[in-house]
C-alpha cells in the first residue's frame, strides 16, 4: 500500500500547507472509575473531559531555521531552537538553555519530534513555527487541579501541527495514537486515559492497549504510518451516553498530587512477596465494576451509576491498605463523606493523593448545600461542566 492510500485513510489532506496561524483548545480530564487497573493491558475506565482548557497558538517563525516555544504558565522559561539546515533535526542551544527549561518543555518536544517524523514519511517539508500556550488547568498561583496538563500539551501541540501542514485526523484514534506514541517515547509509565478523555471529550469508555506491543514496535522503529494504520492490542475509545439527570461535581481539596510518583510507588510494593493474588483480584474486581457502570450509563440508570462509584472507592481503599498507597487523604474522605450526607457518591479522581474529588447524584438534589459544605471544610467547588465532544 502505497503512501498517498495509507494518509487517505487517516487524514483528509489539503492540497497545499496552511501557514495560517493555527488556534487550537483542549479540555482537561477527570477519572470517574477505573484508576490503577487501567496500567493494564485490556482494563477499563470512564473519564470525563472537563471545560477547563489548554490553548495553544502556531505561528510560521520569521525566522529561517529557527523558532520558539511559550507559555503563560508560572515558572515556564520560553524554549528558543534552531534547525539544523541539512538534517532539519530541531536543535537546542544548551548553552542558551538551562537543562530545567529544555525539562518543563519535553512533551512538547516530543510531540513536534513524532510529527515531524510524519512529515518526513509523506514528503512534505518541515516548517519552522513559534508556539505558544496558555491553560486554565491550574489555580492562579499555578497549582495543578489534575486535570491533565502533560497530556493536554501533547494533543494541543499534535493537533496544532497536523493543521499547519494541512492535515486533519479522519478519526480521534489517530490523534490519541500521535500523542501516546509521543508520551511512550519519554517512558511514560501513566496510563494514557487522559489522552483518550482529552481526544474525544464528553464522556469516555477507554480500553488500556498493550504498552509492551508498542514499545517492542517502536524498539523497531516502526514507521508512524505503519502505528497509525494498525489496530493496536486491546485499545478501545468510546463515547459513554450522556445521562441527562445525572450530576457532577468536583471538589478540589488543594492539594496537588503526582500520578508518576504514585505509580512508580506501587510498582516498587509490587516487587514485594505475597502481592500477585491481592492485585489481580483488584484487577478482576475493577474490570466487573467499570463495566456495569458503563451498562448503568447505557441503561440511564443513576443509582446504579452510584452504586458502581461507591464500589470503586472502596476497591481503591483496599488497595491502598495492601500496597501502603495514599490515595484517600483525609481531605478527600472528607469530601466523600460530606457528599453521602447529600445523597451523592463520591470518591477521589485519579490516582489520588491530593487533587480532586468527584461526586455523583441526581440534578434535583440539593447540590448547592453540599458545595457550601465542602467551601466551610476547605474544599473549593471546582465551576466546571462536562467538555462536548472534540471531533
Amino acid at each position: 500500500m502505497n503512501v498517498s492510500s495509507v494518509m487517505s485513510k487517516l487524514f483528509e489532506i489539503k492540497p497545499e500547507l496552511n501557514f495560517q496561524t493555527q488556534h487550537v483548545k483542549v479540555p482537561g480530564k477527570l477519572y470517574i472509575s477505573g484508576e490503577y487497573a487501567i496500567l493494564e493491558p485490556g482494563h477499563p475506565a470512564i473519564l470525563i473531559a472537563v471545560d477547563q482548557y489548554l490553548t495553544s497558538e502556531l505561528s510560521m517563525s520569521l525566522k529561517p531555521y529557527q523558532g520558539s516555544i511559550s507559555s503563560d504558565l508560572p515558572g515556564m522559561q520560553t524554549l528558543n531552537y534552531r534547525r539544523h539546515r541539512e538534517t532539519e533535526a530541531i536543535k537546542l542551544n544548551l548553552e542558551e538553555q538551562s537543562a530545567g527549561s529544555i525539562s518543563d518543555w519535553r512533551y512538547v518536544l516530543s510531540a513536534i519530534e513524532v510529527v515531524e517524523d510524519l512529515i518526513h514519511e509523506i514528503g512534505r517539508p518541515v516548517q519552522d513555527y513559534r508556539l505558544n500556550f496558555s491553560s486554565d488547568l491550574a489555580s492562579q498561583e499555578g497549582k495543578k487541579y489534575g486535570f491533565g496538563s502533560s497530556g493536554a500539551v501533547t494533543v494541543a501541540a499534535i493537533r496544532s501541527l497536523l493543521q499547519f501542514y494541512g492535515l486533519a485526523a479522519v478519526s480521534p484514534v489517530t490523534i490519541f495514537k500521535l500523542a501516546t506514541i509521543a508520551l511512550m517515547r519519554l517512558e511514560s509509565n501513566g496510563s494514557f486515559g487522559d489522552i483518550a478523555a482529552i481526544t474525544l471529550g464528553d464522556w469516555v469508555y477507554y480500553q488500556s492497549f498493550d504498552r509492551e506491543w508498542l514499545k517492542a514496535r517502536l524498539s523497531k522503529e516502526t514507521s508512524i504510518l505503519d502505528l497509525l494504520l494498525v489496530e493496536w492490542p486491546y485499545l478501545k475509545l468510546e463515547h459513554v451516553p450522556a445521562v441527562e439527570d445525572l450530576s457532577v461535581l468536583i471538589g478540589w481539596t488543594q492539594s496537588p498530587a503526582s500520578t508518576d510518583d504514585l505509580v512508580a510507588y506501587l510498582h516498587q510494593q509490587m516487587d514485594q512477596a505475597n502481592t500477585i493474588a491481592p492485585y489481580k483480584a483488584f484487577l478482576d474486581q475493577s474490570q466487573a465494576s467499570v463495566e456495569r457502570m458503563y451498562q448503568a450509563f447505557k441503561t440511564q440508570e443513576i443509582p446504579a451509576i452510584q452504586e458502581e462509584l461507591a464500589n470503586y472507592r472502596h476497591l481503591l481503599l483496599k488497595l491502598s491498605k495492601h500496597f501502603n498507597l495514599t490515595i484517600e487523604t483525609p481531605a478527600l474522605s472528607q469530601l466523600v463523606n460530606l457528599s453521602q450526607a447529600y445523597q451523592f457518591e463520591a470518591k477521589s479522581s485519579g490516582a489520588g493523593g491530593g487533587d480532586c474529588g468527584i461526586a455523583i447524584g441526581h440534578k434535583n438534589q440539593k447540590s448547592q448545600l453540599l458545595i457550601d459544605q465542602w467551601q466551610e471544610n476547605g474544599i473549593q467547588a471546582l465551576n466546571i461542566s462536562v467538555a462536548p465532544l472534540q471531533m
